[in-house]
């Protein structure tokens, strides 16, 4: 039968910039050609600009934004091989540590976590002119880009971004809007983003994620006090003790962010009839000048000495913050005062009691946490690393306590949440998470994404064998979880929930190259014919080569199953009902499967697989079966029947 009537497993991530084209055009096709392409023309009379030239507006602009944003949305053909031997309880835990350059992860997680993370917390490289940056450089050889010669096995280039350089700021800007754009795609509509920034480019950080979110969805710009006693000594004016934490909601109206109880009234001075259901009061004016003006709230209410009293003051125009409806319940209902001012005035409050609300409903008051935080310090973190490792391995560092902080703010007690750091560097926020599960009972799981980076050849690190950032991450985890569960030593773990044990296991997994052969030719208009035809001559080699996932079973398994969107914690359980194949029940929270990734499917596992079986998906090898076992499968299994 036709190939392009049957499903395809993709052997790369979606093509981004096509699907938001598809939804555009779902939801206005007049806004596209006879030829089904996006008209400029058609796309400014949408907007209001029809005919109107271009005018003076703010916005925020840097070399290579484009292409950086282009890079988001360009496809990946790697994947992610699992290492069952770097991982803890790889067939039980949830949670994930992930070896390689995060920008190409993102576009590899995207299908499988479209939505589902909760919280994101990153400590990026701070661009102080000693750091690295990841050089995103998609001129691809032979090798895709992140595999090209450079610093690292299976890893991404990464240069010194120095002042000195001319693009000193793009560069770093480049590398975070792409991340940023994908980061946003994986979080929940209730879902945090919490970036760790200094002084070098905390002003530019907060303009590209006001593109990125939205500059309505931020939320705060939470201070850092890291260091202790008097601060640094590294500023010639001043003494710089503090970073930030920027803070950023996928939606502002979905945002929940719970506050500390207030234990006591004291801030509520007043005491009426009302007492005992309501609590004490305290007076608050009904007008204001901070709302945006309506006339429906801006209405006369009589005074006790007949006159009218209005919102506005001074010349001043203001609204009533209650409408006239909600104004006469109030004083029916013993909510509203009204009195002289010292100037002979008279003033209209509203009465805010303790324990109930502006309805008459019961109510905990609450304070939002303070955008400040000053219990935590740099030199905390070094000590935890020092305690872990008995030495010090890793620079620059959070103390996890501060990550925990964070997460707890946004992720309820005891919650099943997932966490993601695509900058884990020590992996902190695996300890974070763990730490806060072992608290409250919680059920959260991390993914953390780390580049192979090297380390310097002289430093402790690489004395005590650590080759590599990755590999102190999962060491860093792997300890910390020992003594959180009380495995060993008494550490830093909460006296209090000793027995309670966690999930502290995670599946490791490396980025690579795609098992599945890159067959896809375009004539590259830079080079000459005689390149262009040695370029086509090796695609057609690569067409004819045997398949490198031959004796790579569960490698292949894991590919399929994150292009066709299972999430990385999926299982395979072999199936005993067939003997002349090898079929998985491929499963994850969400979805299940059956797959063959032998060479040949037998006619007895096609003929079961249609009697029990064609009611489930399943997926194989499109070389695996003929023509006529092909025929059979889809006329059975129908739009069940995918093939890769």
């Amino acid at each position: 039968m036709p190939t392009n009537d049957l499903q395809h497993i993709p052997h790369e991530t979606p093509d981004i910039h096509a699907e938001l084209l598809a939804s555009l055009r779902a939801l206005y096709p007049a806004l596209f050609d006879g030829d089904g392409k996006l008209s400029e023309r058609e796309l400014r009379a949408f907007v209001g600009n029809y005919g109107v030239p271009d005018v003076e507006r703010f916005e925020f602009r840097w070399a290579g934004k484009q292409a950086s944003k282009r890079i988001a949305f360009t496809p990946s053909r790697a994947r992610l091989r699992p290492n069952p031997k770097r991982s803890v309880d790889f067939d039980t835990t949830g949670n994930l540590i992930i070896e390689g350059d995060n920008l190409e992860v993102l576009k590899l997680l995207r299908k499988s976590y479209f939505g589902k993370v909760k919280c994101i917390y990153i400590d990026p490289p701070y661009n102080t002119g000693h750091d690295f940056v990841y050089s995103d450089n998609f001129t691809e050889g032979k090798q895709a880009y992140w595999e090209q010669n450079g610093v690292f096995h299976d890893g991404m280039r990464m240069d010194t971004n120095t002042e000195s350089a001319g693009r000193y700021h793009s560069n770093w800007l480049n590398m975070m809007q792409n991340r940023l754009l994908l980061a946003r795609q994986l979080l929940r509509d209730d879902g945090v983003i919490f970036v760790s920034i200094d002084d070098h480019e905390v002003h530019n950080l907060r303009k590209l994620m006001d593109e990125v979110f939205g500059e309505e969805n931020f939320v705060a710009q939470i201070v850092w006090e890291n260091r202790e006693g008097g601060g640094g000594s590294d500023s010639k004016y001043f003494k710089i003790k503090h970073e930030y934490v920027c803070v950023f909601a996928k939606d502002i109206e979905q945002l929940v962010i719970p506050g500390s109880e207030v234990e006591d009234d004291s801030g509520y001075p007043g005491q009426d009839e009302h007492v005992k259901e309501r609590g004490k009061y305290k007076l608050i004016k009904l007008n204001s000048f901070s709302i945006q003006y309506s006339p429906s709230l801006d209405y006369p209410i009589e005074a006790p000495d007949g006159g009218d009293i209005h919102p506005s003051e001074n010349g001043k125009r203001g609204c009533w913050r209650w409408s006239k409806k909600k104004y006469e319940w109030g004083a029916q209902n013993g909510f509203i005062v009204v009195k002289k001012n010292g100037g002979d005035n008279w003033i209209i409050y509203t009465k805010q009691y303790f324990s109930v609300d502006n309805e008459d409903k019961p109510i905990t008051r609450t304070l939002p946490p303070l955008a400040v935080i000053q219990e935590y310090s740099s030199t905390m973190a070094t000590k935890q690393m020092e305690d872990i490792f008995g030495e010090k391995v890793f620079d620059y560092s959070k103390p996890y306590p501060l990550i925990k902080k964070l997460i707890n703010f946004v992720s309820r007690k005891g919650a099943d949440d997932l966490i993601l750091d695509f900058f884990a560097g020590s992996g902190t926020t695996a300890q974070a998470v763990m730490a806060l599960n072992k608290e409250d009972g919680g059920n959260r799981k991390f993914i953390l994404v780390q580049l192979p980076e090297e380390t310097d050849e002289k430093s402790e690190a690489r004395k005590a064998g650590y080759n590599t950032i990755s590999q102190i991450t999962i060491e860093r985890v792997k300890r910390a979880g020992a003594r959180i569960n009380g495995d060993v030593g008494e550490g830093f773990i909460p006296s209090r929930s000793e027995k309670l044990k966690v999930d502290t296991g995670f599946r490791v997994f490396e980025l690579t190259r795609s098992l599945f052969p890159d067959t896809a030719y375009a004539r590259d208009p830079e080079k000459t014919d005689a390149e262009n035809e040695v370029a086509l001559k090796e695609c057609l080699e690569r067409s004819k080569q045997v398949l490198t996932f031959l004796f790579d079973r569960d490698e292949l398994l894991a590919e399929i199953a994150l292009k066709d969107g299972f999430d990385a914690t999926f299982t395979a359980t072999k199936q005993d009902e067939f003997t002349d194949n090898f079929v998985f029940l491929l499963a994850d929270a969400s979805k299940s499967a059956r797959i063959c990734l032998d060479h040949e499917l037998t006619m007895p596992t096609v003929d079961r697989l249609i009697k029990d079986h064609k009611s489930d998906r399943f997926i194989c090898l499109h070389r695996a079966v003929d023509t006529t076992k092909l025929w059979k499968l889809n006329h059975s299994l129908g739009s069940n029947l995918w093939v890769t």
